[in-house]
């Protein structure tokens, strides 16, 4: 559990510092209770030894602490809040899978939702927060897909706080409108209700504060995604047939289009394109992805179809 031992390390070196500060006040004659700081300090010690060695758990995990207006300092949070903020981040985890595995359609049921699920473990010291986790019938040796899933959905909701504009777009380039969606859904819960977030996962610790958060909310609600099939007319450059890769000389001020191959065609497929091709004139079918942010085009996404 990388997110959880980082929050438990944290917390050790909160209490080691505490003990150190109550051994600097005793007296000479408070020995029994010197004995028993200075036993918990070593404890703590090998806890913290112990956490920070490097460790990987292939299983997902994650940890959502809450602040702001639903929570009542580290006694409680608002049920309906929390319930509603867990499952719009599940939700996105979900999505992320399908758009990553089975593929994401527009509307519908999400595929394998079932293999995305996190179970609630337990609540965290913290603010408030609660501890996400993959619970698997047996003992994995290799990283999960949900763990990858958890990983990409931290990536993105990161990327909407994120203050440098140019890293937002990279990082958004790939996103799909029904995800696009369910951040939008999970920044504008968390600013109606006056809430922060702190979210850990794997080795990303990440803190939404209101700034944060209404930057967020306004990326969300001014950002969307196209996608649509083209026909594209020119040349191919050339294709790598393992990496299903291609680059194509469009006939049009567009120029030249880089992008990826849909797996449907093979590599043996693609090293015919090359043998017979390239440097042909040919007409492309292709799937184009635009994300547009405040009405502008900031990033193209290019899936080769079929050529002929």
């Amino acid at each position: 559990m990388n997110g959880l031992r980082k929050l438990e390390r944290d917390f050790a070196h909160a209490d080691k510092t505490a003990v150190t500060g109550l051994l600097a006040q005793l007296r000479p004659e408070d020995a029994l209770t010197r004995l028993g700081l200075e036993s918990r300090l070593r404890e703590l010690d090998r806890d913290i030894a112990r956490m920070s060695t490097p460790q990987n758990e292939p299983t997902a995990s994650a940890a959502l602490f809450f602040g702001g207006k639903p929570v009542i300092g580290t006694r409680g949070v608002e049920s309906e809040f929390a319930s509603e903020a867990i499952g719009k981040f599940q939700d996105m985890v979900a999505k992320v899978l399908a758009h990553e595995t089975s593929g994401l359609g527009q509307r519908g049921t999400v595929a394998n939702k079932g293999e995305s699920t996190l179970h609630i473990t337990r609540i965290v010291r913290g603010s408030f927060g609660f501890l996400l986790e993959e619970i698997q019938p047996q003992e994995e040796i290799v990283d999960t897909k949900l763990k990858a899933a958890v990983q990409e959905a931290t990536r993105l909701l990161d990327a909407f706080r994120e203050p440098n504009e140019e890293q937002f777009r990279s990082a958004v380039e790939t996103i799909d409108e029904r995800l696009l969606g369910t951040a939008r859904d999970f920044f504008e819960l968390m600013r109606s209700s006056g809430a922060t977030l702190r979210l850990v996962a794997g080795d990303t610790d990440l803190s939404f504060g209101a700034e944060a958060v209404s930057r967020a909310v306004e990326r969300a609600a001014t950002t969307k995604v196209e996608e649509r099939e083209e026909v594209v007319f020119g040349q191919l450059a050339g294709v790598l047939p393992d990496a299903h890769q291609f680059e194509f000389r469009t006939s049009t001020e567009r120029g030249v289009i880089r992008g990826r191959v849909d797996r449907a065609i093979t590599s043996d497929r693609l090293t015919e394109f090359n043998r017979q091709l390239v440097n042909v004139d040919a007409t492309a079918r292709m799937r184009v992805k635009r994300v547009f942010h405040k009405d502008a085009v900031v990033r193209e996404n290019f899936v080769l179809l079929s050529l002929g």
